[in-house]
């Protein structure tokens, strides 16, 4: 129990956070989405582990440095959000136009708002590949599949997309978490 709670945590507050922004709860979505992007990092360290006999180095490490860069740049990023709503001083007009000046710099709008953050999905779906590799086909499978379109959905700003993605991870962290817990109790008996 205690793995499906470390793998999902991170994920299940991504989702929320993605569902707060449709509403006019901006701050409360920052901060949710915020704290789910640092779980991510105790998620990247549990694959790891799960993946250790199953998957080689070239996999397995790359999936791990992967996922981690990417939850730190997009924690990155809502840390940014934040300094710059807070440096408006509220005034949406003037953190709009903070927004594009940091946008016109092409190595800061790439490092924490385009494909830093999507390293984090790939992270997962090459994780995914180490949990085919293990048997648990339906988890791997998800697992990529919520990465893709939780890609896709970043890339075309559809915050549905970015629901559906991230319920497909859940259900794959959560099948990969009953999956190991079940493997650790049939070890112990």
């Amino acid at each position: 129990m205690r793995t499906v709670i470390t793998l999902v945590a991170g994920p299940v507050l991504l989702l929320v956070g993605v569902l707060l922004m449709m509403t006019d709860l901006w701050t409360l979505s920052h901060l949710v989405f915020l704290l789910g992007t640092v779980l991510m990092l105790p998620v990247a360290s549990r694959l790891d582990v799960l993946l250790r006999d199953a998957s080689p180095p070239w996999v397995r490490v790359p999936a791990l440095v992967l996922t981690v860069v990417g939850a730190l740049a997009l924690a990155g990023q809502f840390v940014i959000d934040f300094t710059v709503v807070r440096l408006a001083a509220g005034d949406r007009a003037a953190a709009g136009k903070m927004f594009d000046v940091l946008q016109e710099s092409p190595v800061f709008a790439l490092v924490f708002y385009q494909a830093g953050p999507a390293l984090l999905f790939i992270g997962l779906a090459l994780a995914a590949v180490g949990l085919v590799n293990r048997s648990w086909r339906w988890a791997g499978g998800l697992l990529v599949a919520g990465a893709l379109v939780m890609g896709a959905a970043r890339i075309t700003g559809l915050r549905p997309g970015e629901v559906l993605g991230l319920a497909l991870i859940v259900a794959a962290l959560v099948l990969a978490g009953r999956a190991d817990g079940a493997r650790a109790g049939a070890v112990r008996a």
